[in-house]
């Protein structure tokens, strides 16, 4: 959409909404050199904040994190930015600034409805980059036997939520398989990687603080975990191998519920391979006591992932960003 004529600084080819979703990085090109089209020198790190700012968008969005912690928004400024430093169309005049060159004004004046990634990569400035990057793979794959030819991709998204969206990716399949194979062992394996996690999650002071109850005469509940050596605090825990497409209703807890009233305690945690109803879960929250959690196959196998119970780490990825105060006069 077309700005009316003004101010450089004020005017915009995009109208900003207060329900605004974050914009890709590469639709963020000429929002930056618009803001940057008066010439004036920006702090770098007050300058993603000023982009980002500016697009009036909802608190979630503005605050959303991505898993390795660094905030969405941001970052789509911020390379927004670097993709626009190596085509040249933005300099860095001094440590930890940046301005936009006469290349950047160009293009901005040449490209008013957008300035996309395929362009920049036609750019001296961004052939450049390419080449570099190529050859310091090669230099590494020359002296590890390792490493690819890497470039900069023309792509929706930036490369950390790439390798966001990757780690999420599979993290999904590890969780699927989990369940998997718990659903295939016998539901005492079930009941004793139950108490695992919940020790692994700190409670009981120590294994012999946990105690698998599962089998005939249980009472119905299959663990108990003493919260104390003395056992006056203590958690029973309940645990049902479900198939996927099954669910457990609210008939189910308030059997849990006896069985633990039945033990004279106050607190139990109901573990299930598949899901909870609506119904299981509003029974659950309205129990003034016993307190009971419920925790379903998707929470069971992100615990079992979180203090690695099944699961060992295979790789470590380190993925760094430049620190903008290191680099500041």
């Amino acid at each position: 959409m077309k700005a009316a004529a003004g101010n450089p600084r004020t005017s915009s080819i995009w109208t900003y909404s207060l329900a605004m979703t974050i914009p890709k990085f590469h639709e963020l090109f000429n929002k930056v050199l618009e803001d940057l089209s008066d010439g004036q020198e920006w702090r770098a790190k007050d300058f993603y904040e000023h982009v980002i700012d500016s697009l009036n968008l909802p608190e979630a969005e503005r605050s959303e994190k991505l898993g390795g912690g660094n905030n969405r928004a941001i970052s789509r400024a911020y390379f927004a930015c670097e993709y626009l430093f190596q085509a040249r169309a933005i300099a860095r005049p001094k440590r930890g600034h940046l301005q936009i060159t006469d290349f950047g004004q160009q293009i901005l004046a040449k490209y008013p409805e957008g300035i996309t990634v395929a362009f920049l990569k036609t750019t001296e400035g961004f052939k450049d980059w390419t080449r570099r990057t190529a050859e310091r793979a090669l230099d590494k794959k020359g002296k590890s036997g390792e490493g690819d030819s890497i470039e900069p991709i023309e792509s929706d998204i930036t490369p950390d939520e790439l390798i966001d969206a990757g780690v999420t990716r599979l993290r999904s399949i590890i969780v699927a398989d989990l369940l998997e194979r718990i659903r295939s062992e016998s539901p005492r394996f079930l009941e004793e990687v139950v108490l695992q996690v919940l020790h692994a999650m700190g409670y009981g002071e120590g294994e012999d603080d946990i105690a698998h109850l599962g089998g005939p005469g249980d009472g119905g509940v299959d663990g108990v975990i003493n919260q104390d050596k003395l056992g006056l605090d203590q958690v029973y825990v309940q645990a049902k191998r479900y198939k996927e497409e099954s669910s457990i209703g609210p008939e189910v807890i308030q059997s849990f519920v006896g069985a633990v009233h039945g033990k004279g305690a106050t607190r139990g945690v109901f573990i299930t391979t598949s899901r909870f109803t609506e119904g299981a879960r509003k029974f659950a929250a309205g129990l003034p006591q016993p307190r009971i959690v419920l925790v379903d196959g998707a929470q069971l196998a992100d615990l079992m992932l979180e203090h690695q119970i099944g699961v060992t780490v295979e790789n470590v990825y380190k993925v760094y960003k430049i620190d903008e105060n290191f680099f500041e006069d």
